[in-house]
C-alpha cells in the first residue's frame, strides 16, 4: 500500500520533477483536506469576508500551493493549514465577547447617513467619498440620500442601507 501511495503521489517531499499524475493528484488531495480544513474553522472565505477571512485567505493559498507542486512536504503543508486555520478559529472566537478586541481585528462599523442627511466626518473617517455613497445607495436599490433612514459601512466593507418609510421621506 505504501508503494502505491508514493506512486501516486510521489511521497511526503516528492522528488524534482514531480510527475504529472503526481502533481493532479496532490492537488486534488490538498482541495479535498483544505476544504476540511476551512470548514473545520468555520471560516467565512466566501461572502462577507472580514480583512481576518481575506489574510487566511491568502495564506492557505499561498501554503497549499507549496504542497500541490511539491515545494514543500505534504506534511508540513497540511499541519501548518490546519495551524493558521485554528488560530484564525481562536482568535475569532476569542474577540467576541470583547468588542474592543474584535474592532481592533476585525475593524469596526461606521454610520454614514441617518435619516437623510450624510454624515461628513464618518465618510471621511471611511475613506468614502460622496460618490462612493451614492454607488452604496445604488447597489442597494436606493436612488437618493433622502430615502435613507440609515446607512453603515460596515466591518466588512459593504456598505448596508435601510429605507425610510415612504410617509418619512421629504416630498420630491
Amino acid at each position: 500500500m505504501s508503494e502505491g501511495l508514493i506512486w501516486l503521489f510521489g511521497g511526503d517531499l516528492p522528488p524534482s520533477p514531480m510527475l504529472l499524475h503526481q502533481a493532479c493528484a496532490r492537488g486534488v488531495l490538498v482541495y479535498l483536506l483544505g476544504v476540511l480544513i476551512v470548514r473545520a474553522g468555520k471560516s467565512r472565505l466566501i461572502g462577507r469576508a472580514s480583512a481576518l477571512d481575506v489574510i487566511l485567505g491568502f495564506l492557505l493559498g499561498s501554503l497549499l500551493s507549496r504542497g500541490i507542486t511539491g515545494s514543500a512536504a505534504m506534511s508540513t503543508t497540511l499541519a501548518s493549514s490546519a495551524a493558521i486555520v485554528g488560530a484564525h478559529w481562536l482568535l475569532t472566537r476569542v474577540t467576541l465577547p470583547w468588542h474592543r478586541l474584535g474592532e481592533l481585528f476585525k475593524g469596526h462599523s461606521e454610520v454614514l447617513v441617518q435619516e437623510g442627511r450624510v454624515r461628513e466626518a464618518a465618510l471621511q473617517a471611511a475613506h468614502l467619498s460622496r460618490e462612493d455613497l451614492a454607488e452604496g445607495l445604488r447597489l442597494q436599490g436606493v436612488e437618493r440620500v433622502e430615502h435613507v433612514h440609515l446607512a453603515v459601512k460596515e466591518r466588512s466593507g459593504e456598505i448596508s442601507v435601510i429605507e425610510r418609510a415612504a410617509s418619512h421621506r421629504p416630498r420630491e
